[in-house]
């Protein structure tokens, strides 16, 4: 070992070695060696100086006399006494690990990792929706006469009263118009009859007075005409008699048509006409019952009133809001579910549905709808469960549910016994055993079934050996003494 001298002294060299101490030589007065325990000798002008186990070398020094010697031999004692401490650091070390006995294997009990086909479960969270939500509206305009309930009210489909309208104006427009309807129904039923025979007899009878009075004017008529040929009858009489024999001619073919209509009965056209009518007027009767029907605005759905748009006094307009109503029995509980695992849910699949507000129970449902249109944002697929709600109502619109899906097919799973499963900070730890010694495994576990844990994530293979029985103290890489195998 060499090393730097002390500042002050001569240049020494020092020698890793122990030298027995040298006689002093002739010529040295004035000059001692180092006192105590550590003997030498030395020389000036590059005698050595032995100290025990070390051998100084002095050169050429300005320092003369017993001082820079005593600072010497001072600097030698603090090395030498280093030197033995470190020795017997060390010699204390090895004697107390050597002495140290090892730690026996600590006894364990193991169970073992088995595979079997499971369904692999899905854990997502969501929000509870109504079944149905909608908003009722009018049908048509009017003033709001009633409107009884309020928000938080149960409604009944097609029986509950929510609102009603006005309905005189209407009740009168529909009067006139069955009125008309009535008249047009009876012509139509006229047509179709035909006239009574009284009346054919009584044409048949006017058709008789005609040609009777038609004759007679024809024989006036020749009369005249005699009478004006031989200037007895002037000719203004002449075309009065002619006049009056065309015109009862005129008469007598119209009462010969007549009759012989209302012999072949009325026209098929003329009862197509009729009824065309008639069914314009039952149509506009009908929608006018309708209108007045409208005035009683009911609840389209079996539900709960949420919201209320207006009041009795204010004018609705044509599709004006009432209110809002929604159904909650069943209601969907909708999941964004990752697009790794929407390809295994199928429409029936069987959920489990958790809600923050009730973690003591527990609701099943299953799949409902399976929205194939993914958020772009977090590249997830709407699915919507139903789930049927209880009497009073518990799964409430707008809660939190933390819901389990189980897709219907069945995929290789591991488990492992419950009491494997040791938690080390925020995470799970197994403890392996291989060749008498163990192995930590960080896993992740699922749902749990008879005693066992669904391993989700971890290095774990089926048949593993994993510590059951006492794993709470061990650690990676521990000596362990398997005792007996648990029965899964």
């Amino acid at each position: 070992m060499r090393g730097s001298q002390p500042r002050g002294c001569p240049a020494l060299t020092f020698d890793a070695h122990f030298v027995s101490p040298a006689p002093v030589p002739p010529g040295t007065a004035g000059l001692q060696p180092g006192s105590g325990s550590h003997a030498g000798a030395w020389r000036s002008q590059g005698t050595p100086w032995r100290t025990g186990s070390a051998c100084m070398k002095r050169t050429s020094s300005p320092l003369a006399g017993g001082e820079g010697t005593r600072r010497c031999a001072a600097a030698s004692v603090v090395l030498r006494v280093f030197r033995y401490c470190c020795l017997g650091l060390c010699l204390s070390v090895i004697s107390v690990v050597t002495a140290q006995p090892a730690r026996p294997p600590t006894p364990v009990m193991v169970g073992e990792v088995v595979e079997q086909a499971a369904t692999a479960a899905i854990e997502v969270v969501g929000t509870v929706e109504p079944s149905v939500a909608t908003t009722l509206s009018t049908e048509i305009a009017g003033l709001t006469m009633r409107f009884d309930l309020r928000e938080g009210d149960a409604v009944q489909q097609h029986k509950t009263i929510v609102a009603q309208l006005k309905a005189t104006d209407v009740e009168l427009t529909l009067v006139e118009a069955a009125a008309d309807l009535t008249r047009a129904r009876e012509t139509l039923k006229k047509l179709k009859a035909g006239l009574r025979k009284e009346e054919i007899e009584e044409k048949r009878a006017e058709l008789q007075e005609r040609k009777a009075l038609m004759t007679r004017s024809l024989k006036d008529l020749e009369r005249m005409k005699t009478m004006h040929t031989k200037d007895i009858a002037s000719m203004s009489q002449y075309d009065l008699a002619e006049s009056t024999y065309l015109a009862s001619k005129a008469q007598y073919e119209r009462t010969q048509q007549s009759l012989r209509v209302a012999e072949l009965g009325s026209r098929q056209e003329d009862i197509a006409a009729a009824e065309a009518d008639g069914q314009r007027l039952q149509a506009r009767v009908q929608r006018l019952h309708d209108d007045v029907q409208k005035t009683i605005i009911r609840s389209p759905v079996s539900g709960v009133i949420t919201q209320r748009y207006t009041d009795v006094g204010q004018w609705l307009p044509l599709g004006g809001k009432v209110a809002d109503i929604i159904v909650v029995n069943p209601v969907l509980v909708r999941v964004p579910v990752p697009e790794k695992d929407v390809t295994r849910l199928r429409v029936g699949d069987t959920a489990t549905v958790v809600l923050d507000a009730q973690p003591d129970r527990t609701f099943t449902g299953r799949v409902k709808h399976i929205i194939p249109q993914a958020d772009l944002a977090s590249r997830t697929f709407p699915v919507k469960i139903e789930v049927a709600n209880t009497v009073e109502t518990t799964l409430k619109a707008g809660m939190f549910a933390r819901v389990t899906l189980r897709p219907g097919s069945a995929q290789p799973t591991l488990f492992i016994p419950k009491d494997a499963v040791v938690r080390r900070g925020s995470g799970q730890v197994v403890f392996v055993v291989q060749e008498g010694k163990v192995r930590l495994v960080a896993i992740k576990t699922g749902r749990a079934q008879a005693g066992t844990m669904e391993v989700v994530e971890g290095r774990l293979k089926a048949g593993d050996a994993v510590v059951v029985t006492g794993n709470e103290a061990l650690q990676d890489q521990a000596a362990v003494a398997v005792r007996e195998t648990a029965k899964n």
